[in-house]
């Protein structure tokens, strides 16, 4: 078979830009889909690894009471502490570490509330997502009782940072307005000062009666500006000083729901500390917490016990 080279140059040189441009489709098709199988296995390993973390924090309790029911525990030939002595002592540490991340969780409610603090101040009051470790060691009511803290604490701050941002809103508005108004001040000002210069030259016999009038016309209109953003101003003042005192307000029992909902997980936490005395933190949180609320006194507590 013979090709004819000539008719295949000529065919190309025709149908040049199409070839190209297909070439280049195709080209672009690839790198997309590139792009797209990447990210399609980041988020699939992402996925995985959260859920791997939430398997574990939910599991490794159970597993490891059923293992210490079944079997005795061992203790090592060198003498090593057992397995469960380590757990408890983790547990004992990781409580404490969880008593002050939720402790500085409910300052952080109290200071969502606080307009005067900037967005960059509560980044660091808040703890990043993630699984605390506490999970992975904590028997499962205090799990329970600690996943049912965090969601409190997550629909409450939900709910302070909406609220936040309206009074935000409120607050630039009242800013644009003061700024406009500094600026109406200084065109007013400029326009006086035009105007006594077009009085002096009209002494002196220059006509500029059109001028004049303009400038007349642009301090009135500039007057009645004024005017209107006195009464925006005196509006938006009041409603951001309700808005920030309701804010205040919000926050201030947000701050105490979240106390209330802790209440069960220091006393899972006291309860799970094991052998010797639980730290004076936990019976001072619970006698913070309201019997109203449904929490018992920790006098009864100890009269139970």
């Amino acid at each position: 078979m013979n090709l004819d080279i000539e008719q295949i140059r000529q065919f190309l040189q025709a149908h040049a830009e199409t070839i190209l441009t297909w070439l280049v489709a195709g080209l672009v098709m690839m790198l997309l889909a590139k792009f797209e199988l990447r990210r399609a296995v980041r988020k699939s390993a992402q996925a995985m690894s959260e859920s791997v973390a939430t398997t574990v924090a939910a599991c490794v309790p159970d597993i490891a009471h059923a293992a210490q029911t079944a079997h005795p525990v061992a203790v090592d030939p060198d003498g090593a502490e057992p397995v469960t002595a380590q757990r408890a002592d983790a547990l004992r540490r990781l409580s404490l570490d969880t008593v002050a991340t939720v402790m500085a969780r409910g300052r952080w409610l109290e200071d969502v509330g606080n307009l005067r603090l900037a967005e960059d101040a509560l980044l660091t009051g808040r703890r990043a997502g993630g699984a605390d470790p506490l999970l992975v060691v904590a028997p499962q009511p205090v799990v329970q009782a600690y996943l049912t803290a965090q969601r409190t604490f997550e629909d409450e701050a939900a709910r302070l940072q909406t609220h936040r941002r309206e009074a935000l809103t409120l607050q630039e508005a009242l800013q644009a307005l003061v700024a406009e108004a500094a600026h109406v001040e200084q065109e007013t000002a400029s326009i006086v000062m035009r105007f006594e210069q077009v009085n002096a030259q009209a002494a002196q016999g220059v006509e500029a009666g059109d001028y004049q009038r303009f400038l007349i016309q642009k301090y009135n209109q500039l007057g009645q500006r004024e005017k209107d953003i006195g009464q925006e101003r005196a509006e938006l003042a009041a409603q951001l000083r309700e808005s920030t005192d309701a804010l205040a307000e919000h926050a201030h029992v947000a701050s105490q729901r979240y106390t209330q909902a802790l209440a069960p997980l220091m006393q899972q936490l006291r309860s799970a500390w094991g052998h010797g005395d639980s730290p004076d933190v936990f019976e001072t949180w619970l006698r913070h917490a309201k019997p109203e609320d449904g929490m018992p006194a920790p006098a009864a507590d100890r009269s139970a016990a």
